[in-house]
């Protein structure tokens, strides 16, 4: 780290690894296991080859979790040289570190979704359902009790329910956005890279999907899945369903937004890889031999990600937010489900009442304030890190 660095920003970088720390593990036991099944089918060096570069994922692991390192090793098993660049992603990390509304919204992001794996997993709030018939309407009490944003008209502690609506919020927006994004890079890349047919193709399914009222297409969508019995039927039969505990009003929340909301970005990665199909870098990669997918996946596509990023914010936003319109419509989660939506919805009748019930309102409004913001901060930051252009 340069001499210029301020002890406040050592700071501030600190907290961000530690609050990373649980993930990185997540990836770093991947990581082991990958290399240990793939290590007997390695085709350059075979099974020791392998082996010792299971052995090399592991100890470069180790010294990164015992701070004798920034990098976190490569999941594809390439060796880190000290004083080498490392790629693209650990680039853009080092210049993440230099942006402290980066590293503020990265902890803030990583509080937003251990606080929403716990409530999935009952570690925390197990019993957000449970409501008190003698604390109808009770005032937050703050630390001085044990409601701390209080009770709404039927005894369900506030703060309990914003809480576990962080785990729903977390399931719509990620893999809402998720999809989309997916299905929209791969649609704009084809259609950009390819051009003629195919691109006229493309062009025509995002500007009919587009030339629908958006709200209207969530709504038609969103009643047909909850009305048909059959439909209804097999959900409940389904994996979703009775393992991982995923209702049918979440469920169609994700898929009517996942497969509704691709245009702008495949729109946006057409336009980016018809700029850079006639690169020289693309050209050169053509006389080589190198296969097509391999240039639309692992030559152009890297050099758009950065605008995919700034999609996948704005969809994980407006994921959240049609959730809440869909909620306060009816069609959205089912009652007795904990959704900053919901809240928002029921609020709507403690505002008639006198004295006012607010605190429904603020904590679902503050909960969802805070994730969406950020998110935003972070992706802006991410995308200046990873944008070609911007690169220092």
């Amino acid at each position: 780290m340069s001499a210029d660095v301020t002890p406040s920003r050592r700071i501030l970088a600190g907290a961000s690894r530690v609050a990373s720390v649980p993930l990185v593990l997540v990836y770093l036991a991947i990581g082991l296991v990958w290399r240990l099944v793939a290590a007997p089918f390695s085709p350059a060096s075979g099974a020791r080859g392998g082996m010792a570069r299971w052995k090399r994922f592991a100890r470069e692991g180790g010294a990164y979790l015992g701070w004798r390192t920034d990098r976190v090793p490569s999941l594809a098993g390439w060796a880190l040289v000290e004083g080498a660049s490392a790629g693209p992603w650990w680039e853009a990390k080092r210049r993440l570190k230099q942006s402290r509304i980066a590293l503020w919204a990265w902890i803030g992001i990583a509080i937003y979704l251990y606080v929403g794996i716990a409530a999935q997993f009952g570690w925390i709030v197990p019993d957000f359902r449970g409501a008190d018939r003698d604390a109808i309407y009770a005032a937050p009490q703050w630390f001085g009790g044990p409601y701390f944003l209080g009770t709404d008209q039927l005894g369900h502690d506030v703060f309990a329910y914003a809480i576990r609506g962080t785990t729903t919020a977390l399931w719509i927006g990620t893999v809402a956005a998720l999809l989309s994004c997916l299905i929209g890079t791969v649609l704009g890349a084809l259609g950009g890279y390819f051009g003629g047919w195919v691109d006229i193709l493309v062009v025509w399914l995002y500007t009919t999907l587009e030339s629908i009222p958006y709200l209207l297409l969530l709504l038609a969508i969103a009643y047909v899945f909850k009305n048909n019995e059959d439909l209804r039927d097999s959900y409940k039969a389904s994996f979703l369903a009775e393992d991982l505990h995923i209702s049918l009003g979440l469920f169609v929340i994700v898929v009517a937004i996942g497969l509704t909301s691709w245009g702008g970005v495949c729109r946006t990665v057409r336009g980016e890889f018809i700029r850079q199909r006639d690169r020289d870098y693309v050209v050169a990669a053509h006389a080589l031999g190198v296969p097509t997918s391999r240039i639309i996946f692992r030559h152009v596509l890297p050099n758009v990600f950065h605008l995919v990023l700034v999609s996948f914010s704005l969809l994980f936003i407006s994921a959240v937010k049609f959730e809440v319109i869909l909620s306060f419509l009816g069609m959205g989660l089912e009652e007795g489900e904990a959704s900053w939506g919901l809240m928002i919805s029921n609020a709507k009748l403690e505002l008639l009442r006198d004295p006012t019930g607010w605190w429904q309102l603020t904590g679902a409004t503050v909960f969802m304030f805070g994730l969406v913001l950020c998110v935003n901060l972070f992706s802006d930051a991410l995308r200046d890190a990873l944008d070609p252009r911007l690169k220092t």
